[in-house]
């Protein structure tokens, strides 16, 4: 069980303190863990908490590209994912973490939506 918070803001910043409050206020859905990032410009801003399962040390959201310029929450479990982490290496992603999650945001990267 996970929780997922996303905000977008077209025109001032979203505010830092209502983002973390959000994500804290998930605690019930995902004890293994609570994080947020926001972009740099303030306008973009993802929470997330984790029950943690698979990768216990290595697993936090959001997850970020090699490049810093994608970012990703997945819930869910991604079965065989240990075989795509292989073939991402094998075409030059470094992936960061152990997680089922992280496939998503590299095969989002080589093949889009």
């Amino acid at each position: 069980m996970r929780g997922i918070i996303g905000v977008f803001s077209r025109r001032d910043p979203a505010s830092p303190a209502v983002q973390e409050r959000a994500t804290m206020c998930m605690f019930h859905r995902g004890p293994g863990g609570q994080r947020h990032w926001a972009s740099s410009d303030g306008k973009v801003g993802l929470g997330h908490a984790r029950l943690s399962i698979i990768n216990l040390s290595t697993g936090d959201h959001p997850i970020a590209s090699e490049d810093e310029r994608t970012r990703i929450i997945v819930n869910g479990e991604l079965y065989e994912f240990e075989v795509i982490q292989k073939e991402l290496e094998s075409r030059g992603h470094r992936l960061r973490t152990r997680s089922d999650s992280e496939i998503a945001l590299h095969l989002y990267e080589d093949f889009g939506t």
